[in-house]
């Protein structure tokens, strides 16, 4: 087992090469995705006047969901933004170097945990895995690569601190301090207390138990730490949990969520071991909903008790591969969506802490491995493979780099990869709609609402009439707003844009009808009296068809009459 002090330089800087050669195409890239959403877009992040009020915000700017609480992650964005012009080259060149300074981290933990040569292999095999490239394509995964980092320290410190006797004082705060910045810039922050707990009861062995009567104050700290976190949060979220939930979970119960989960851990293995196929979209139907235990939520259940039953064998014999298997449940615990369903079913960004309770679980297996075959012949044999499968790594990891290179190009491979989401053939309209192939966008639009779990559809439908709007086609659009209002009525603005549609068209009476009854559940009944008085008015004088111009700004009536 190496020492802190007995780490030379070369195999740090080795990995980090490897980490740095695995995201350097990064930064050709453009904003997509997201990071058009929350940064490119999102006037919060383009300068730094703002930054208090980054703590008193939900994370997510109006209109969408204001869910999540992440003010470090947006006080990161604006200082890059600012440093950069707004240009994406700051944000990748970021990504690239934490990702890198990621994978050293996990290499110095690997390094204490166990023989040096076996950290660097786990550790080249982690910075090349293909899996990490959605975390470093995204400025807004930014996050999971930090959390990741801090991670890593705090339990390498632990572990070290732990060796030499008892954490002090100094030592709690900078693991209290560790939670509060890994929360702040993400909600999987607060699992680190668990890793290092996990870390105490399955690293050192049971004759240590009785000065853990000394950790109780510290572990108490690292409780306040989480608590005033979630306090915060709270206040300004007023929940704990988000409002946004995945299609494929809305509605669902807690035993339908675990059910469902766990026909996703077949699918959580293969990408943390052989991540092969990668796409940016796991919505329904790709990924359905489990409403009865079926073969796949069979392999889930199977992989979870070996899993299990593994760390549990290995607790004496094996502590760091143990340990590994701990850490990785953990991590995921925030992504189950078994206690409070979140607004992904999966997402390979999310793996990025996951996957380094799998190099760690890895190298401790192989160390054991080491230990039984005294043969020194194997070494190069060894060698071989890791770098084999690191290269293997390298280019699956550049190719699919490439496919965030811009919102267009993600936006093709994305409906390659996942056909039956209908975000991805919803995106994939919007593209073909934008670059001027209506018809083609029209029928990707109709897969997409095809596809489209019940809860979801109306935003397709809204989605489909804006794009006939832009196009002058107002009776398609009305025809999409009308199928909106039946799957989800509750919609002040679609029903506002619908009484428009109607008056533009001359259809005086049903845009009456539709605003009067409106005005008697809206929430601002003054638009729709307005929009009710322009069409008696039009019925009145008559008014040919396009006689009456209407916009909605903000629900504020903007007319324009001929």
């Amino acid at each position: 087992m190496s020492k802190p002090g007995s780490l030379r330089f070369p195999a740090a800087a080795t990995v980090a090469c490897v980490a740095l050669a695995a995201g350097v195409l990064v930064t050709a890239n453009a904003f997509s995705n997201d990071d058009i959403l929350l940064i490119e877009n999102n006037a919060r992040v383009h300068d730094l006047y703002g930054a208090r009020s980054m703590f008193t915000q939900p994370y997510w700017p109006p209109p969408f969901s204001q869910d999540l609480y992440r003010p470090l992650l947006s006080l990161l964005h604006a200082l890059e933004f600012t440093i950069g012009l707004g240009q994406p080259l700051v944000f990748r060149v970021v990504s690239m170097l934490v990702y890198a300074g990621a994978a050293i981290a996990t290499f110095r933990l690997l390094a204490v945990l166990g023989r040096r040569s076996v950290a660097l292999g786990a550790s080249l095999l982690f910075a090349a895995h293909p899996l990490h490239v959605e975390a470093i394509a995204l400025a807004v995964a930014q996050n999971e690569l930090l959390v990741g980092l801090i991670s890593a320290w705090a339990v390498r410190r632990y572990v070290v601190v732990r060796r030499a006797g008892m954490p002090h004082g100094v030592d709690w705060a900078m693991f209290a301090a560790a939670v509060v910045v890994a929360s702040l810039l993400k909600e999987t922050g607060l699992v680190l207390p668990g890793l290092l707990l996990a870390s105490e009861f399955l690293l050192f062995p049971p004759e240590t138990r009785a000065p853990r009567r000394s950790l109780a104050k510290g572990y108490a700290l690292l409780g306040l730490a989480v608590a005033a976190v979630l306090t915060v949060r709270t206040l300004v979220l007023r929940e704990i949990g988000g409002t946004f939930i995945a299609p494929a979970l809305v509605g669902a119960t807690p035993f339908s969520r675990a059910l469902t989960m766990l026909g996703v851990v077949p699918e959580w293995t293969r990408l943390l071991v052989w991540p092969a196929h990668l796409r940016a979209d796991y919505s329904p139907q790709e990924f359905a909903v489990s409403v009865s235990f079926g073969a796949r939520e069979t392999v889930g259940l199977l992989l979870l008790i070996a899993a299990a039953a593994s760390g549990i064998i290995a607790r004496r014999t094996a502590p760091v591969l143990s340990f590994g298997i701990a850490w990785t449940g953990i991590a995921l615990v925030p992504v189950s969506n078994v206690l409070v369903p979140t607004g992904i079913l999966i997402a390979e960004r999310t793996l990025f802490l996951p996957s380094i309770g799998v190099a760690i679980a890895a190298a401790g297996l192989a160390d054991g491995i080491v230990r039984v075959m005294r043969n020194g012949r194997w070494h190069l044999p060894a060698w071989v493979v890791v770098a084999g499968l690191s290269l293997l790594g390298l280019l699956r990891g550049g190719e699919r780099l490439r496919v965030w290179r811009n919102e267009g190009f993600l936006t093709v491979r994305t409906v390659q990869d996942s056909p039956r989401s209908f975000r991805a053939q919803r995106d994939y309209g919007n593209t073909l709609y934008y670059l001027g192939y209506p018809d083609a966008g029209l029928e990707a639009y109709r897969r997409a609402i095809a596809l489209a779990p019940s809860a979801e559809v109306w935003t397709v439908h809204n989605a489909l009439a804006v794009h006939h709007r832009e196009r002058g086609e107002t009776d398609a659009e009305i025809e999409q707003l009308t199928a909106s209002l039946t799957a989800q009525p509750r919609q002040e603005q679609t029903r506002a844009q619908l009484v428009v549609a109607y008056l533009f068209t001359g259809r005086y009476q049903e845009a009456a009808r539709a605003a009067q009854v409106a005005t008697a559940t809206a929430t601002t009944p003054g638009v729709f009296l307005q929009l009710r008085a322009l069409a008696d008015s039009a019925l009145q004088v008559n008014a040919p068809p396009g006689s009456v111009r209407i916009g909605l700004v903000s629900g504020t009536l903007v007319v324009k009459q001929r």
